[in-house]
């Protein structure tokens, strides 16, 4: 029995070793592909049947984030991306610390838009457990195995290529009841979200820094003030859907995190070279290199 365990052992490691050492060797667009693969096989675990019936707690909701975190925590232990020595606390150095003060800023400016504070004691902790669940699975997927896996072609590929699947991922919401313009809307949203988390996450090297920004972000997924007011449902035209898409995407989180990565790269903007040499933050030599 134990040899059966021990040559059981060395044939899974090999599988590991043989389907990482194949992933490794992939290019860019087979690469995108294999990734995509494992992101709508972990999407498809939000289509499992209701284990209850009882709504409220968030159960069901919670259990398959947490499902599908754990494939993209199975696929990330195969593959090994750079990514997976972000399991830390962040890295500390002043951009770290005002990436973090501005995604304390953008989180408390999400909060804002609702609570339902005559939810039961019981309903507002399930819900803040399940808006963890939702920042544990899709930063996994999405920042730790994706982005991780696709830095090896580079910091700006890996975070424009990831944040385009995030977006994409959210079509997933609208199925099977379809909806374009709402899918497009979102799937914008999401993708400049995308780009503001990715920012974040390279700039802390924290994957729970990020956890808990986009599950504060969700804060209105779950704590949504009641909305009363009623209206015919309207259907823009092409073109105003189109812009009101490219809107979600900038206004939302897209400039805001382009600005950020933009930084990532060392381009400071010229007041804020200004401001950090006046507040001595770095030396007037060093601003200009």
């Amino acid at each position: 029995m134990d040899e059966m365990s021990v040559g059981g052992s060395m044939l899974l490691c090999m599988s590991i070793e043989r389907i990482r050492n194949w992933y490794w060797s992939l290019g860019k667009f087979d690469s995108i592909l294999a990734l995509v693969i494992v992101a709508i096989s972990a999407l498809l675990l939000f289509r499992i049947p209701e284990v209850t019936y009882f709504h409220g707690i968030y159960f069901n909701e919670t259990l398959q984030c947490l499902l599908v975190g754990l494939v993209g925590l199975i696929a990330a232990l195969i593959l090994r991306p750079p990514t997976m020595s972000y399991f830390g606390l962040p890295k500390l150095s002043w951009i770290s610390g005002i990436f973090i003060a501005i995604a304390i800023g953008v989180a408390i400016f999400d909060m804002s838009g609702g609570y339902n504070i005559k939810q039961p004691l019981r309903v507002k902790i399930a819900g803040v457990i399940s808006l963890l669940a939702i920042g544990l699975a899709e930063e996994m997927v999405n920042r730790v195995l994706i982005l991780g896996a696709l830095q090896r072609f580079g910091n700006v590929f890996a975070v424009l290529v990831s944040s385009a699947i995030f977006g994409l991922m959210h079509i997933n919401v609208y199925l099977p009841e379809w909806s374009a313009w709402d899918a497009y809307w979102h799937v914008m949203m999401a993708t400049g979200f995308g780009l503001l988390v990715s920012a974040i996450f390279i700039a802390t090297r924290s994957y729970w820094v990020v956890v808990i920004f986009h599950a504060l972000s969700d804060w209105t997924v779950v704590f949504d003030m009641k909305n009363t007011e009623g209206g015919d449902p309207y259907s823009p035209g092409i073109l105003e859907g189109l812009r009101w898409g490219l809107e979600s995407f900038a206004f939302e989180y897209g400039v805001l995190g382009l600005v950020l990565l933009y930084v990532l790269r060392g381009r400071w903007p010229k007041l804020i070279i200004r401001l950090a040499i006046k507040w001595k933050l770095v030396e007037q030599a060093e601003a200009v290199h």
